[in-house]
């Protein structure tokens, strides 16, 4: 894939990555110094603040994404939170520290002669302070514009959207292009700061002391940050785009995800003059996406029938592990408000594989019999969900001589480079074909059938009848095999999801 075709995409990433950092860093020196300030003069506060900061710094942010959206949801509001909590820390223990350090007989000295308590602080206080709280700053700055990459997984959008996508879609090149921007972006803050930070040159400009060099030095690499920003905030809101008419498609972290997210974006693009807002790569799949759906921030994405009935739904199987589609249809929208469109055409069920040089081992009985000789490893979803690995052994008996967890989109990775050596499967992944796997029989019925359909909310399906009809017509369209197929070519040739959609669209309607 030429990545400079794709100059636009990552544009837009770059304006969305430099809006949710600068937008948080904003809030967190305004709220992180008035904290500092406040925990500094009062001692109470002091041990309720401080400690909570410091919890609250210690739950893993990509959890802390994951926790807030019950509450708020998903998207910018969630990240910013997100941000300006960890961001916290730092500046609040850097402006706490840097009055607690300024000398005692200074201040007695100001008191004194007869200064008054703000006196005091704007005079000697802040300005002793204010290296500390600039040194602060800096690390805050970096660490913002890291985890702001993490955002991506809530659908918040920046560079770390492609970094998520080069995973999902195998593609080293939007891993690099998303990593290198934001190593880029986290080195530019840090400099600018740092002009604040150099020979005092903010303390000097605010008491008027400040040579040219200096007084420069801070305007210009401000003016070249508000340029950027102005120039960021015209490209996501250009004054032409007033069209009210949206629809958010979503979709989770896989190339299959990916592509059918494309397909159905494309096909509304295309036929109506409805703008399309691309919500992909959602971390935590159905148990994200499903929550911001019945809250309105997505509109639409592909779900798959078993995990609707089992992971949503919560209801057990039938007994021959077929299920009745128009009571599934049914229930959702009765429960959810939420309608299928149907089913697109392909199962893209559960698997185990293994290499082909296995030629005694055909089905997951003979696997679980030999299963002590096998390393099996499968992503972290897999072992948590009940109709995935804790459901399986009970049906067969394995016993393996190692279980790994990994992310979903390395596990074949790691077959690969013989780290472990069974898997487990989607039936359409590009990668059985592309590393030669046997998938292996379950012959004695375990999986239930995950076949794909279109999920819209019904608030959207009658305010937009022409896209129900639209996305309807692409029922029965997408076999098992063609979207395998689909997978192989961004995963392995290399072509990007949009691409692919396009080309797929062409050929159904010629």
């Amino acid at each position: 894939m030429d990545l400079w075709q794709r100059r636009t995409y990552f544009l837009n990433l770059l304006a969305e990555h430099l809006l949710l950092s600068l937008g948080s860093l904003t809030a967190v020196t305004v709220v992180g110094i008035s904290l500092g300030i406040f925990v500094f003069y009062s001692a109470k506060s002091r041990k309720v603040i401080l400690p909570l900061i410091n919890f609250l710094y210690t739950i893993p942010s990509i959890a802390m994404f994951g926790l807030l959206i019950p509450l708020v949801g998903i998207g910018l509001k969630n990240a910013l939170i997100v941000l300006i909590i960890y961001g916290l820390l730092p500046i609040v223990r850097s402006t706490y520290s840097g009055l607690k350090e300024v000398p005692l007989q200074l201040v007695e000295a100001a008191e004194g002669l007869g200064s008054t308590q703000i006196q005091v602080f704007k005079n000697i206080y802040f300005p002793l302070a204010l290296p500390s709280i600039l040194s602060g700053l800096r690390i805050t700055v970096v660490m913002i514009v890291a985890l702001t990459g993490l955002a991506a997984l809530i659908g918040a959008g920046g560079l770390g959207q492609a970094i998520f996508r080069g995973l999902n879609t195998m593609n080293t090149g939007l891993i690099v292009t998303g990593s290198l921007g934001i190593s880029l972006f986290a080195i530019l803050g840090d400099q600018w700061i740092g002009q604040f930070e150099k020979n005092e040159s903010l303390l000097r400009v605010i008491s008027k002391n400040a040579n040219r060099t200096q007084k420069n030095r801070i305007i210009f690499s401000s003016l070249f940050v508000l340029i950027c920003t102005f120039a960021a905030i015209f490209y996501q809101n250009p004054f032409s785009s007033n069209n009210s008419k949206t629809i958010t498609v979503a979709s989770k972290p896989t190339s299959e995800q990916f592509i059918l997210g494309e397909i159905i974006s494309q096909t509304i693009e295309n036929n109506t003059d409805i703008k399309v807002i691309r919500k992909f790569g959602i971390g935590g799949g159905t148990t994200n996406i499903h929550p911001a759906m019945l809250s309105g921030d997505l509109d639409i994405y592909v779900e798959y029938s078993g995990t609707a009935w089992l992971n949503v739904l919560k209801k057990k199987l039938p007994e021959n592990n077929l299920i009745d589609f128009s009571n599934l249809n049914e229930t959702y929208q009765n429960q959810f408000q939420l309608k299928w469109l149907g089913l697109l055409g392909f199962n893209n069920t559960y698997g185990l594989a293994i290499s082909k040089k296995n030629l005694d081992i055909s089905n997951f009985s003979e696997l679980a019999d030999k299963s002590s000789d096998f390393t099996f490893g499968a992503e972290f979803d897999f072992f948590e969900r009940s109709d995935a690995f804790p459901g399986l052994i009970n049906i067969y008996p394995f016993n393996f001589k190692k279980l790994e967890e990994m992310d979903i989109n390395l596990r074949y990775q790691a077959f690969e480079q013989g780290k472990i050596d069974a898997v487990d499967v989607f039936t359409t992944d590009a990668q059985i074909k592309h590393l030669d796997l046997k998938v292996l029989k379950d012959d004695k019925n375990y999986f239930p059938n995950y076949e794909a359909g279109i999920i819209i909310r019904n608030e959207i399906a009658k305010k937009y009848p022409e896209v129900e009809k639209l996305l309807s017509a692409l029922n029965g369209k997408i076999s098992t095999e063609k979207m395998q197929q689909l997978n192989y070519e961004v995963e392995v040739e290399k072509k990007s999801p949009a691409e692919v959609a396009q080309i797929f669209l062409k050929n159904l309607n010629n």
